[in-house]
């Protein structure tokens, strides 16, 4: 076969103009791809919980589309998550405490990258953030941890560039000392994420942050276990086509 099909496609050809645009690449990539693999190997309920990964080994890894090798893409897998949303003097009562909706946010560029202007995007994660920071009245330096839709470790990093948690080009240097791993200031993708728990659509990062926030996820829990902060705010992300919508969405301890 040959040519350009299939979702790894797409986010290579974003993520190669990347790399000329902001001089990104598998350097950044890499880190994302093994911090997220630390994580999964404290949770028993993710495909990869018994296989650890180091840099080495990500740079041995075979190309799927170039420059994304398999560590790149994310799982494919058969699955269910669910959450209860109700309303907060409901979810007072309830056995587990809960995680409450501060603000949401949508942004759809709706282009497809192969047409775009700006090939590296374009996404909506800017003005889907804007939306759900203004709606729960805080800013990012009041976030504690994220979880971000991972289908490609290039995602991750293009979400929390236009989130504006650093600029273009500076993502390999704001993940340098493991900033997403446990012991990290913030914390990314705590179950291992679409990379290496399971590949359950924009379920994966929800139930993750509203299970974090319930104090309920074992070994990986953030707080003392992880040597992180405690949560009381968690930012989660959800990407659709590719790059051509997005979702943000605020949660908090009650």
């Amino acid at each position: 076969m040959f040519g350009h099909f299939g979702a790894t496609g797409g986010y290579a050809l974003a993520a190669r103009r990347a790399m000329h645009e902001f001089g990104t690449g598998p350097e950044t990539w890499k880190r994302i791809a093994v911090g997220q693999r630390t994580w999964a190997n404290l949770n028993p309920a993710a495909m990869m919980h018994d296989r650890p990964m180091t840099e080495a080994d990500y740079d041995r890894a075979r190309w799927v589309v170039e420059p994304l090798r398999l560590p790149d893409n994310c799982l494919i897998t058969d699955g269910g998550r669910a959450v209860i949303v109700t309303s907060l003097e409901r979810a007072r009562d309830l056995r587990q405490p809960p995680a409450v909706i501060m603000g949401m946010g949508q942004h759809n560029p709706c282009t497809a990258v192969s047409q775009s202007t700006w090939m590296a995007g374009p996404t909506g994660a800017a003005k889907a953030s804007e939306a759900a920071l203004s709606m729960a009245g805080i800013t990012l330096d009041d976030v504690d941890a994220c979880q971000i839709y991972d289908c490609f470790t290039y995602t991750v990093e293009i979400t929390l560039q236009d989130y504006g948690f650093f600029k273009p080009g500076e993502g390999r240097d704001w993940l340098l000392g493991g900033t997403i791993e446990p012991g990290g200031r913030m914390p990314v993708n705590t179950s291992g994420g679409m990379l290496s728990e399971a590949y359950c659509m924009g379920m994966t990062p929800i139930a993750e942050g509203a299970m974090q926030i319930m104090g309920r996820c074992g070994e990986r829990q953030l707080g003392p276990k992880t040597r992180t902060r405690p949560p009381e705010i968690m930012l989660c992300s959800d990407n659709g086509g590719i790059l051509q919508s997005h979702s943000c969405i605020l949660l908090r301890r009650l």
